[in-house]
């Protein structure tokens, strides 16, 4: 997922060297940041060339380069992204947005280690920053749609529950949404969890009500 990056947040994880000015990187995340990818990739270019250390240059490297997705893309940025943990090991964004390109990358391959790749990555992002809802709403995802004995419906509960308790509004959705991914997979056992998950926090959720008379 493409997020901004403050240049302050980069040195203090340090992925960019305190002590040397490095104006090319931040002329490329300045142009990241607003978006302005097609002239943003080349500067990002030179500079992971002129120094194949800079974890942020690898970091918005391999977020563009994944950004249209689809496997191509997915897999040329896995390596970028891959670079940009080896580097700051400590940037839990990193970290998580890796982990996510994993995910979708088993996905698109059926692969079982690109799978944990990305299950064992959110993981530990959720170990750094248990409020990361984008890493937990990944694992959701993952739990609720990979196969055993990967997938879990309790386990992806549990990542909409710890949600709703930093974000109720937003948990819930994801409730919802859970809810509808095992309707699709004719698991109508989880699905009713996931609605009734909801109701235990809004008895008057509509959408909850409407999936279990559905459902019934």
């Amino acid at each position: 997922m493409l997020r901004p990056i403050p240049i302050l947040a980069l040195l203090l994880a340090g992925a960019i060297p305190v002590l040397r000015a490095d104006p090319l990187t931040d002329r490329a995340i300045a142009l990241y940041n607003a978006n302005n990818f097609a002239a943003a990739r080349p500067l990002l270019e030179r500079a992971v060339a002129a120094d194949p250390r800079n974890a942020a240059a690898c970091y918005c490297l391999g977020e563009i380069i994944a950004e249209p997705g689809g496997e191509r893309a997915l897999d040329e940025a896995e390596k970028w992204l891959a670079r940009a943990v080896d580097l700051a090991p400590g940037n839990e964004t990193y970290l998580s947005d890796y982990g996510g390109n994993s995910l979708e990358l088993a996905e698109k391959k059926r692969s079982l280690e690109f799978a944990l790749r990305g299950r064992n990555a959110m993981l530990k992002a959720i170990g750094m920053d248990p409020g990361d809802f984008d890493a937990r709403e990944g694992l959701m995802r993952f739990y609720a749609q990979a196969p055993w004995p990967l997938g879990s419906a309790a386990k992806a509960r549990e990542q909409a529950a710890a949600i709703v308790l930093r974000d109720k509004a937003r948990g819930l959705r994801d409730l919802i949404t859970l809810g509808r991914i095992h309707e699709g997979a004719h698991e109508t056992g989880a699905a009713r969890a996931s609605y009734a998950a909801v109701l235990a926090v809004d008895p008057r959720n509509t959408a909850a009500l409407q999936a279990l008379a559905r459902l019934r």
